[in-house]
Parts: C-alpha cells; structure tokens; sequence
C-alpha cells in the first residue's frame, strides 16, 4: 500500500518512473487500448472542496482502468461530515467500502490525519492551501511533453502564491532537474510565506522574487498562473482588492518567447484574457487533458500494481 500525501514523499526514482507510466497510460488510452488493470476494484472519491478536474479525471482514470467508482461531489454537506464526523471515522469507513481512497479537503493537514488510520491507499487530491501532488505530477509531465526535457529552465510562477498548492506540489518535483531558475511573482500581499522562502534560500534553490509580471516574461520558458483564490480570503473586500492585480493579456503574448508554454491549473477567472486562449503557447488545457494519463498511473501506483 502506498499513500500519496506529499509531493516531497517521492524520490527521482519514483518520479521518472511515474512519468514513463504516464506516457504508457496515454499511449494505451489514445489507441484505445488501456489495460484494465483495476478490474473488480472500487475506487471511491470523496470531495470535501469543490472541484471540476481533479475529481472527473480520477473518475474517468478509474473507469478507463476498468474500476467502479463511488463518490461524494460535495462531502461537506452531503456526508456524516455535515453531522460532525471526524475525518479519521469518515477515512475508516470508506476503507471498508473502497480499495483506494481519493480525497479532497479544505483544511491543510486534513489528508495527514487520515493516512494515520487508513488501511488502505489514500490519495491527496488537495488539502486547503497545503499540498496537491496529483497535480504536481501532472504538471511535471506537461512540462516535459511540451518543452521536450526537464532541465535548463526558467520557470515563472505568476498571482496568488500565497494560496497556491499547486506551486507548493510541482517545485519539490523540478527541484530534482538540474539548471532550472524559478521567478515568484506577485504582489505583496500574495507573495510566498516567509517561511517557505527561508526553506528554499537553505536547499539552494536558484530563484528572484518579483512585482512585475513584464519585468522576466522575454526570458520564461515556462509562465504558471495562478487563480486569487476567493475561497481562501476572509472576506470580500480583502479579496477584491488584489483580485486583478495580475493579469495575462493578450499584449504580453507579444514578449512571450515562441518556445514558451503558459500554464494553468484551472479554473481560471479573470487572470487570463480570453483571447490568449486560442494561442498555441497556451498549454492548460492540454494540461488539464493530462491529468487523466497522470491519474491512471498514479491510482497504479498506490495500488502496487
């Protein structure tokens, strides 16, 4: 049995690894051929947060992988949580039921508390601002279908880092490739903790944090955006004030080397103008498209098969 919590969990290894099943799992999916190696399993899914990509991909792997799928869209209000349950009883449970366990929670930390009394795989699929390392891996992949290698890269982060996993989830990844500069690049209300810069000045990570989105975008390889997360804010007015602070537009295209990707990890509000869209430089629904091979290896994985 093999949890998935963290992203920091995972060794080069592993990861290379992952990304090779990956790659098989997209190959066997496009040709219409996927094994079903999860046949007669039952994998369950169970979001506390809402979520749209995440939680239809993993369905969607399960059932290409031949498994059934049970699932709670909305657990906060329509499970025992809505009672009072703890997560360890509600974990315990579905243990019962399933032979693998997605889940999904708005507290940071959450997905810890459960690996403690799971008796079978558990797979973070986000908890709060923390961690969401399905995610990671799936970013990791897209990187590497799109720029051809994992190395050498200058790879900017751009919005709200104060809330983002999924920045949190794909920099212990690239942390393993040699070469590669990160450019944080925010406001100063949404820029990264303190704490978490401190830990990448002592590991020797090659990085600049910044206020303008203008300032590095000729030299990116690789611009990640990311959503002010609303959910995350106390209340209206503090998100209101820095919710437009940073915006792709479609001017910006013009600096944007022609190599260059732009991610996202969905769903995108206002940071991205519409028009970029159609541009072959935006990567994130290719990106999104990603999940699912990511997904089929890594329910694989957790279930040592």
């Amino acid at each position: 049995m093999k949890n998935i919590i963290s992203a920091n969990q995972f060794t080069k290894d592993e990861v290379e690894k992952i990304l090779s099943r990956a790659e098989i799992m997209e190959q066997g999916v496009k040709s219409g051929k996927a094994e079903k190696l999860l046949k007669d399993k039952i994998v369950a899914c169970i979001f506390f947060e809402p979520s749209t990509r995440t939680r239809l991909s993993f369905e969607t792997a399960a059932l290409k992988l031949g498994a059934q799928v049970i699932s709670a869209e909305n657990a906060m209000e329509n499970s025992s949580a809505h009672k009072g349950e703890t997560i360890e009883d509600t974990t315990k449970i579905l243990c019962s039921y399933a032979d693998i366990i997605v889940i999904r929670h708005p507290k940071a930390g959450t997905l810890d508390a459960a690996a403690k009394v799971a008796t079978k795989p558990l797979i973070n699929a986000g908890d709060g601002a923390n961690q969401h390392p399905t995610q990671g891996f799936l970013d990791l992949y897209t990187i590497k279908k799109e720029q051809g290698r994992l190395t050498n890269l200058n790879i900017g982060f751009g919005g709200d880092l104060l809330n983002s996993r999924t920045l949190r989830s794909l920099l212990p990844f690239l942390r393993f490739y040699e070469g590669n500069k990160f450019y944080f690049i925010s406001p100063k209300e949404l820029e990264l903790p303190r704490e978490f810069i401190k830990g990448l000045k002592e590991n020797g990570v090659n990085f600049e944090e910044l206020r303008s989105l203008e300032e590095k975008l000729p030299e990116l390889d690789v611009l990640y955006m990311t959503r002010v997360q609303k959910e995350r804010f106390p209340d209206e007015v503090s998100y209101n004030k820095v919710k437009d602070l940073f915006i792709f537009k479609k001017e910006h295209l013009k600096t944007l080397k022609q190599s260059a990707i732009i991610m996202h990890p969905l769903p995108k509000i206002n940071e991205i103008e519409v028009e970029v869209d159609a541009d072959p430089r935006a990567a994130y629904f290719r990106q999104a498209e990603n999940g699912l091979y990511v997904r089929m290896a890594l329910l694989c994985y957790a279930l040592g098969l």
